[in-house]
């Protein structure tokens, strides 16, 4: 992690380039302060496992970059929305996090402005490198898989779809021995929801996973567990979801 930049110090850093990512005038990072200031934020830094034109950050997507931050004396996550972002702001992000929170899902979101949202930092491996390196017992880590679907049931439950659990390796941190499943940019009330289905299919359906799931767990049929599937598509009951762990050896 690289220093920590005070807010009112921003601008002309490599640090506020991030915070203003990828171009930004003068007018924009100073009502861009202003909104730091506003949420409680301190200063700011580099830091992470992602790369962005040679500097590391916590994370990286079509709508923000995530940076490391101090509100208070805590050190946060800090996510800020891109420039050239297909949005103009961050509320509908916001919101989905928000809604995910409401079940236990997601990093803590502690405030968000038009261009920032500030959550919970977690820290840990990606699951899918989490996976690959893995040496506990096979019970911890089938504790690990059924956490994970819960979380994606919880979601299914609540009518929020996550969007990018087709790429469940990506898009779950393993913070402190638990599951953390985060990104909601591409969450949606307004589509029908496939968390569990998208994630059993990241896991035990797409063939590269699936062979090091296959150390751990017997893997049914693909066609069994696809009408298994089907069925809780047309009823996202917890008897069927149920049914699901159980094909799995989950429970």
């Amino acid at each position: 992690m690289s220093d920590f930049v005070k807010i009112e110090n921003l601008y002309g850093t490599k640090v506020g380039d991030y915070v203003c990512y990828p171009r930004c005038s003068t007018d924009e990072m100073e009502e861009r302060i202003a909104q730091l200031k506003a949420l409680g934020v301190k200063s700011v830094s580099l830091g992470g496992p992602h790369n962005i034109m040679g500097y590391n950050v916590l994370g990286k997507g079509h709508v923000g970059v995530v940076l490391n931050a101090v509100s208070k004396k805590d050190i946060i996550a800090l996510k800020a929305r891109r420039t050239d972002a297909d949005r103009d702001n961050m509320t509908h992000e916001a919101a989905m996090l928000q809604i995910a929170n409401g079940v236990d899902v997601g990093p803590k979101i502690m405030g968000f402005t038009r261009d920032f949202i500030v959550m919970e930092k977690l820290e840990g491996p990606y699951f899918g490198a989490w996976v690959r390196t893995y040496e506990g017992s096979n019970e911890e880590f089938l504790k690990m898989v059924r956490e994970i679907l819960w979380k994606a049931f919880k979601l299914d439950q609540v009518g929020l779809d996550h969007g990018e659990l087709s790429k469940v390796r990506r898009h779950i941190i393993v913070h402190e021995g638990e599951p953390r499943l985060i990104d909601f940019e591409s969450a949606s009330t307004d589509r029908k929801v496939q968390n569990v289905t998208s994630t059993v299919q990241s896991m035990f359906l797409n063939h590269r996973f699936a062979r090091v799931m296959e150390d751990w767990t017997d893997i049914p049929e693909n066609s069994i567990l696809i009408d298994y599937l089907r069925d809780y598509k047309k009823n996202r009951s917890e008897a069927n979801f149920f049914k699901i762990l159980k094909l799995l050896g989950l429970v």
